[in-house]
């Protein structure tokens, strides 16, 4: 196996895991697939006029969906476990005047 495939192959379960345990409330999920749609949706008629914004909706819109859909988000995921971490202070100044 090679270096790229192997590192697609982290890259892939690292974000597998995390999909896991970034899992959504079923209204979150309804907002999602709602607003997902919507800006889908302009963003298909917008695509002659301004391609490259169209273009970002519409990732943005199918991200949303797909978001909906599969009730699993990477950043709540993300976020979840780096609020477990334990954090410690490495340094602490004060500043008199």
């Amino acid at each position: 196996m090679g270096i790229i495939e192997q590192a697609v192959d982290t890259m892939r379960s690292k974000m597998d895991s995390v999909c896991e345990q970034g899992k959504i409330a079923n209204s979150e999920r309804m907002l999602s697939v709602i607003a997902g749609g919507f800006i889908l949706g302009y963003s298909i008629k917008k695509l002659v006029k301004k391609p490259l914004s169209a273009l970002s909706g519409v990732t943005l819109g199918g991200a949303l969906i797909a978001r909906g859909l599969t009730g699993k988000c990477p950043v709540s995921g993300a976020i979840d476990q780096a609020d477990e971490r334990n954090l410690t202070l490495i340094e602490r100044r004060y500043f008199d005047k």
